[in-house]
């Protein structure tokens, strides 16, 4: 007899916690509640500051990320919950480490591990990050993470490569579930730059996401003055405010870089966390997008695929994720560092408006299949998969490592 979905726990950073997960999970339960209206669900929120943020109702439990019993608690409050599964959304900054390609296999986010081994609920873990050619500590930890889920999702399908080449994780225990995307029309810029106080002259260009170093916006604010040279109308929007957890000095050398070339007029920072209509409205308004980041060990990003769902024409650096989106001319890679090949770039999508729009249109159709509804329907029919496994081994498996 088939068991239908009716429970479920999200294990996640969560809004108004400024945070990109946190926006990928509320997207990603809500259009899972679109399609399952009946289905109970809550959410285990982790936290990174003393004063816990002022969530929903549909909060149940919340905890700082340093808090070792905090960790214990929340996997006892879903154990003891009616969940049949549990998806949980992970990566590693969020679970009190920093882990980047300089700090890896040094602090791993063992802090996540206490959670995982107390958890007697089948797990569906979402991994955000994953590494290539990790270090031995490193790749231990994520060993253990897969061994004690029941599957794990990752967002390209270059993460699943790295995890079976790198990691030695079976290929049928991932699946690759794109990162959602808005269902957007398609529209021309003009109206959405009137919306949003531009010229419709204005030629935009735009990044957005917590502005933070390796984001490579030095590189994008330098080579905005050969763009604007010559094309003096064209404005470069960054939009989010400083990462939280970071130093603001990045902030204010962008600021001051914008002033020693002269470009107030040009390069406008929109200093807050956006909503998601602001966001869209931002995009739409966009001509160009632009990911000049730095570290090319990510393999996802929410800001790219926005930009593509838009239709609009995308620039990146070669970081994991936009070598596979951008591939098939759906964009251009640009070398990180790199303000005279950006600037390029930029001129070259603007000089040629009929190759900008092919692109945008691949982008777009690119985007179209990787809508938040298409991927709740995958979450949704992966959760179902799991809730009716009449194979009890790996659940088994799951509830030895637990003791």
């Amino acid at each position: 007899m088939k068991v239908e979905l009716q429970s479920i726990a999200h294990f996640t950073s969560y809004l108004p916690k400024a945070c990109g997960i946190a926006t990928y999970s509320v997207a990603l339960k809500k259009t899972i509640k679109d399609r399952l209206p009946d289905l109970k669900d809550f959410v285990i929120a982790i936290d990174d500051q003393k004063d816990a943020y002022r969530y929903s109702t549909s909060v149940k439990y919340n905890f700082h990320d340093r808090d070792i019993d905090g960790y214990k608690k929340a996997a006892e409050v879903i154990n003891q919950s009616d969940a049949q599964l549990v998806d949980v959304q992970h990566e590693f900054g969020l679970y009190g480490s920093k882990v980047n390609p300089t700090t890896l296999g040094q602090d791993d986010g063992k802090n996540f591990l206490e959670f995982m081994r107390a958890l007697k609920k089948p797990a569906v873990t979402t991994l955000h990050m994953v590494y290539e050619n990790p270090p031995e500590n490193h790749r231990q930890v994520v060993r253990e993470i897969c061994d004690r889920s029941y599957k794990v999702v990752v967002l390209a399908e270059v993460a699943k490569d790295f995890l079976v080449r790198d990691y030695g994780i079976s290929p049928e225990m991932v699946d690759v579930i794109p990162h959602g995307a808005p269902n957007v029309p398609k529209y021309s810029t003009t109206f959405f730059k009137e919306m949003m106080g531009f010229s419709r002259d204005d030629f935009i260009i735009s990044s957005f996401g917590l502005v933070r170093p390796k984001k490579g916006y030095e590189y994008l604010v330098e080579a905005m003055r050969d763009v604007v040279a010559k094309y003096p109308k064209a404005k470069l929007l960054i939009i989010g405010r400083a990462h939280p957890q970071r130093s603001p000095e990045y902030y204010q050398m962008l600021k001051d870089k914008v002033r020693e070339y002269k470009l107030t007029k040009n390069v406008k920072f929109i200093n807050k966390f956006v909503n998601y209509t602001d966001l869209l409205n931002y995009l739409m308004a966009t001509n160009i997008f632009v990911a000049p980041f730095l570290v090319m060990s990510q393999v996802s990003s929410g800001s790219l695929i926005y930009a593509m769902a838009a239709g609009r024409a995308c620039i990146a650096t070669p970081f994991d994720y936009a070598r596979e989106a951008l591939a098939d001319r759906r964009g251009i890679i640009v070398p990180p560092e790199d303000s005279e090949e950006l600037s390029k770039a930029i001129l070259h999508l603007i000089d040629h408006p009929v190759a900008r729009h092919r692109m945008q249109n691949l982008a777009y159709s690119y985007a179209r299949k990787q809508t938040w509804s298409k991927v709740a329907k995958q979450y949704i029919d992966l959760f179902n998969r799991v809730v009716n496994d009449k194979s009890i081994s790996k659940a088994e498996i799951i509830s030895s490592l637990s003791k």
